[in-house]
């Protein structure tokens, strides 16, 4: 009699206060196996299959404190995506399986059981696709001995790719800075060739795409220039004749700033 009335006693405690889930935990082998375990309802727990998604709902039910309003694993395993729970309206507590793989015979294939302290989900391998069983098994394989190794060895591909490029690029910019400064003592960088092709104007007409004005020995030529290509797109005969009048003015405030610029180099 007194444990007739100890467990009628817990059972409309539970009725009071709710019932309450502690953990969940995704295991299996040749099949998926999520059990939610805790202090659950007696009766099973509502649920429906859409697509490839299993929706079960507990009644006067919360996740334990420690978790807060939210518990979610991730690729749990090979046959599942994701575990979700999630505290609904009205003390209910709804779950989410999203299931991986083929869906073919999915009914057929999942079976629910529930007690007073766990609700064990279990699904099996599909039956009849054994190359689609094959792939998730292998994909079950645990991730850190593979690719972890892979990423550590493409992250140090790539830094002794960059490693490389910079070292070229400084070997060039100080090759470039010793070839100017021999030839230049040497007196080669002097002379009319110095002026053989000559920028004299740039109009930018978007983010990297322009038209600029070059001077080619005596000839006057406009191009237009972008990321991928520079075409000629006409001769400026007027503007040589006009340029031959002005060229030695113009000709002094470009040495002058060449000079400069050398010189602050230097």
């Amino acid at each position: 009699m007194r444990q007739v009335v100890l467990l009628t006693l817990i059972f409309m405690g539970y009725l009071a206060f709710g019932y309450e889930v502690e953990n969940v935990a995704v295991t299996g082998q040749d099949r998926a196996q999520i059990e939610v375990a805790g202090q659950l309802p007696p009766s099973a727990p509502a649920w429906k299959v859409q697509e490839n998604v299993l929706e079960v709902s507990w009644p006067n039910t919360k996740l334990a404190p420690k978790h807060g309003e939210k518990l979610e694993l991730t690729a749990p395993h090979a046959l599942i995506k994701r575990v979700t729970l999630l505290q609904g309206a009205n003390d209910t507590l709804k779950g989410r399986i999203v299931i991986n793989g083929s869906m073919e015979a999915i009914r057929e294939r999942m079976k629910l059981s529930n007690s007073g302290s766990s609700t064990l989900v279990s699904i099996d391998y599909p039956s009849q696709n054994g190359n689609t069983m094959k792939l998730l098994q292998e994909e079950q394989t645990p991730i850190a001995a593979s690719a972890f190794m892979q990423k550590n060895e493409s992250a140090g591909s790539y830094r002794t790719v960059v490693g490389i490029i910079s070292l070229f690029l400084l070997l060039c910019v100080v090759g470039g800075l010793v070839f100017f400064r021999f030839f230049k003592g040497k007196g080669a960088l002097r002379g009319a060739r110095r002026y053989l092709i000559e920028q004299l104007s740039y109009c930018p007409l978007g983010a990297k795409s322009g038209v600029s004005l070059l001077k080619i020995g005596k000839e006057f030529v406009l191009v237009g220039i972008t990321p991928n290509q520079i075409s000629m797109l006409s001769q400026l005969p007027k503007l040589q004749e006009q340029y031959e009048e002005e060229t030695g003015f113009e000709r002094g405030v470009f040495q002058e700033a060449v000079a400069e610029e050398v010189q602050r180099l230097r």
